[in-house]
């Protein structure tokens, strides 16, 4: 009895299958049908071929066994071999029946060449070393997957959790303790620690300016008072080093920590040449402390005696440089400084501005009180008058100017005067603008308050005169307030008093305030108001057709009062910052300056000359400027706040004080 093995299906055969359809098409019956198509059985007498599709084996193996078991040698007891073994059985090739044994046996003969030859060709190709090769495709866990079942697989282990832990607290203990150890970690973290160090000079004990300080390659020079602090030096021990040149060196071993190391004061001795040197104020005649001098590399200051001692190294020829703030910087040769000790008197820095008409011309003039470096700021054109006037800045780099230079002229043929600012080290001039008439008031910082009075018609015009302030820093210029004639004003602070008295019958005539930035614009009166008197520092006057007013600063209106004593109005320049304020006080035909302290109210007595005018102006912070005007002299005298002798600057032409 023959025997056919059934094997389950081989990749390589099915895929020769899959070829043999693609190019000879669809399966076919047995009898060359189509597949699905019913024919008469091949055996007489035989049961029909089922070759209908969805007649499968398996649709077959799902009927009911009508006949109950199969008989031996049937169909269904194949079948049931089949399913109980599937990878192999032998098949009895009597017992099979006659139409499968006919589909065993091959069409034709070009049809099994055809199949032999594509299942070699597929052969081939398969054993081929050139044919490409397929790789199997492996799912690898992604990183969260492994790092979870990392974590999982240590936790679940006892002696690797608390192991760990363990290797973990011991390796923090040692971080901690071991300073080596916790350095060399922190400084990996980019942890830096810094220093602190005053460096004194051990002759005077003054702090040591450009002394040189240095730790773990890092180096920074001390400042004006003697301090640095330098940062970003490694955790450990470094050597710290400051040094400058005429001083012996001073080396430090400091161990440095997270902390910041303040080494505190550490004292130079000076090895080089010493010069000495002293210092005294031009005008009060008292020493001048902290001034800075400076010669190469080598600094020093003075103490409160106005000495001071500057070591330089052997050899050196650099001239020294004197500077302090509000004073004349001075040079003082080398070969002078050698000689012994220097005695040099200070000068305020800004200079003194005045009016000369020597030249035949009203020049402006510029000149340090001292009488050095006189030379013209701005030439006469020949057209300037007597009301000229001149105003500087009380620190000095600009003055306002007001001149009839340029001949300006109204419609009728009126000399108008203009308004000028220059600035005193260039002579550059600023052409603010002209009218008939520009009365000075006075500076506040970058901001020049002047009165003008516009060219036109003089009456019912409510704006032929205005209140201006320019602020040059910002280079605004702005109304403060306007009127056909104003009766009085007053600069005090920050705020500027004013009365209108208009000659308009339609005009509402006011006594009023505004700041210098032109808020806090307010009325305090209102109807006709004359004119306006100051008669102390927070007192003003003003007369109506019927009684005398009066008003008290920071008061919300002014009240009924008597006539002044004398009409005469006092004239108060305040300092730069408003803490003080010079004024004339006029006995028995002499002149007294005193200087008013805003915070008490006290006054001191600074210079008292016949002839005195009003005060001028301010020059610096610590001196002022006031006129002597009488029959033996007209001069321009300058006076300390801190006492001493007033000194003449220069003879003057007699022109408006302000």
């Amino acid at each position: 009895m023959a025997k056919i093995p059934i094997t389950t299906t081989d990749p390589d055969e099915a895929k020769a299958e899959q070829r043999v359809r693609e190019i000879m098409g669809p399966a076919q019956g047995f009898d060359g049908e189509e597949p699905g198509a019913v024919t008469e059985p091949d055996v007489p007498g035989a049961p029909p071929k089922d070759n209908h599709p969805a007649n499968t084996a398996e649709q077959r193996s799902n009927e009911p066994n009508v006949g109950g078991d199969a008989a031996p040698g049937s169909n269904a007891e194949s079948k049931t071999r089949v399913e109980s073994d599937p990878y192999e059985k032998d098949l009895d090739m009597e017992q099979l029946p006659s139409d499968f044994k006919a589909t065993t046996e091959p069409e034709d003969a070009d049809t099994v060449a055809a199949v032999d030859d594509i299942l070699k060709s597929d052969a081939d190709v398969a054993l081929s070393t050139n044919a490409p090769k397929e790789s199997a495709v492996v799912m690898k866990p992604s990183i969260f997957e492994r790092l979870k079942n990392a974590w999982f697989t240590w936790w679940d282990s006892p002696w690797s959790r608390y192991g760990t832990i363990a290797v973990g607290i011991l390796l923090a203990v040692f971080i901690i303790f071991v300073k080596p150890v916790r350095n060399l970690v922190l400084n990996t973290f980019g942890v830096r620690s810094s220093v602190l160090v005053s460096v004194l000079d051990g002759a005077t004990n003054f702090p040591l300016q450009n002394a040189s300080v240095s730790a773990d390659g890092v180096t920074v020079k001390t400042n004006e008072k003697g301090q640095v602090r330098l940062s970003g030096i490694r955790l450990g021990s470094h050597e710290v080093e400051i040094r400058k040149l005429a001083f012996a060196a001073v080396k430090k071993q400091v161990d440095f920590d997270m902390r910041i190391t303040d080494l505190g004061e550490v004292t130079l001795k000076p090895t080089g040449q010493k010069l000495t040197f002293a210092f005294t104020d031009y005008l009060s005649g008292k020493p001048v402390a902290d001034v800075s001098l400076t010669s190469g590399e080598a600094t020093a200051k003075s103490d409160k005696k106005g000495e001071a001692i500057l070591t330089i190294a052997p050899g050196s020829s650099e001239s020294i440089t004197v500077t302090k703030d509000g004073l004349r910087t001075e040079e003082i040769k080398f070969g002078e400084a050698q000689a012994g000790t220097v005695n040099r008197k200070l000068v305020p820095s800004a200079r003194a501005i005045f009016i000369s008409k020597a030249s035949g011309k009203y020049d402006v003039y510029k000149v340090y009180v001292d009488g050095k470096d006189r030379e013209v700021l701005l030439a006469g054109t020949g057209l300037e008058t007597q009301a000229m006037a001149v105003l500087p800045k009380p620190t000095g780099e600009k003055v306002a100017i007001v001149s009839s230079r340029d001949d300006k002229r109204n419609k009728d043929g009126y000399l108008l005067s203009g308004l000028f600012v220059v600035d005193t080290e260039t002579g550059e001039q600023v052409n603010i603008e002209y009218a008939e008439q520009i009365t000075l008031i006075g500076w506040r910082g970058d901001t020049l308050l002047y009165r003008q009075t516009v060219a036109g018609a003089s009456a019912a015009n409510a704006s032929r005169q205005k209140i201006i302030a320019y602020d040059f820093a910002a280079n605004k210029r702005f109304q403060l307030a306007n009127a056909n004639y104003f009766a009085g004003e007053q600069l005090i602070g920050n705020t500027l008093y004013y009365t209108v008295s208009a000659t308009d019958p339609n005009a509402k005539e006011t006594f009023a305030q505004v700041n210098i930035d032109g808020t806090g614009k307010k009325s305090l009166y209102s109807g006709d108001a004359w004119a306006l008197l100051r008669y102390d520092y927070t007192k003003l006057k003003f007369q109506t057709p019927t009684k005398w007013y009066e008003y008290t600063l920071g008061a919300s209106a002014p009240v009924e009062s008597t006539p002044p004593s004398e009409f005469i109005s006092r004239y108060f320049v305040d300092s730069p910052d408003l803490k003080t304020s010079a004024w004339v006080d006029v006995r028995d035909s002499k002149g007294i300056l005193f200087l008013r302290n805003l915070g008490d109210g006290k006054d001191t007595e600074l210079a008292s000359l016949r002839n005195m005018q009003a005060p001028a102006y301010w020059l610096g912070s610590r001196a002022i400027v006031y006129q002597v005007s009488g029959a033996n002299e007209v001069a321009d005298y300058v006076v300390s706040v801190d006492g001493g002798t007033a000194r003449k600057i220069a003879d003057v032409s007699l022109t408006a004080i302000r």
